[in-house]
């Protein structure tokens, strides 16, 4: 092999691993100040030139998008969503951008969007089914003012364990008996989510 060549591999192989490391770094530091509700400086840590070249513009989007929707910034974590939907992805990439979105939307009561976001969620064929119709779930009640599965969905909180999924159940359930009418009932749900919301955040930057 000529010696130029070895030199440039080991250029390039260098380059591969500081890199990774410097990612590596980035991200751990971006997690570190977003689970301490650092956010502000979770975001000043997105901005500096080694994490711009280092993670991809994708993870760059995702992980702000985080910290606004953390912060209730709407305004900028709409943006951020919106630049994630449209972007060049994979087939599975772009479905689960899709649910993150109409979840995201569905909190917000942008029913129109949601509806937009549903409809390309069943073409896409790389959508797991099972996402599919837990969208279409929580349109129906949060949109169509239904509200007959409590019984289930109850049945099914008292069960699950992953705070994440206690927290999409509480949610449901809170709007289902807004929609049913029972004030009562919907404010102790309501309460609920909130609280597994502040403690579920953290989880989605990893």
């Amino acid at each position: 092999m000529e010696p130029g060549v070895i030199v440039f591999l080991v250029i390039v192989v260098a380059y591969f691993i500081a890199s990774e490391g410097l990612r590596h770094y980035y991200e751990a530091k971006y997690e570190g100040f977003f689970q301490t509700g650092h956010y502000k400086e979770a975001i000043g840590t997105l901005d500096r030139i080694p994490a711009r070249v280092t993670l991809s513009t994708y993870r760059q989007y995702y992980l702000r998008f985080l910290c606004y929707q953390a912060m209730n910034e709407e305004e900028m974590a709409t943006r951020m969503i919106e630049l994630l939907v449209r972007m060049r992805n994979s087939a599975k990439r772009q479905a689960q951008t899709l649910a993150v979105a109409f979840n995201y939307f569905t909190q917000m009561g942008n029913k129109e969007r949601c509806k937009e976001l549903l409809a390309q969620l069943k073409a896409s064929k790389a959508a797991d089914k099972a996402v599919v119709q837990d969208c279409q779930l929580t349109y129906d009640i949060v949109f169509s003012k239904k509200y007959g599965y409590i019984d289930q969905m109850e049945q099914l909180l008292n069960k699950e364990k992953n705070p994440a999924l206690q927290g999409k159940l509480c949610f449901l359930l809170w709007r289902q008996y807004a929609n049913k009418g029972d004030k009562t009932h919907a404010k102790t749900y309501k309460r609920r989510f909130e609280e597994l919301t502040q403690t579920t955040q953290t989880q989605g930057a990893h």
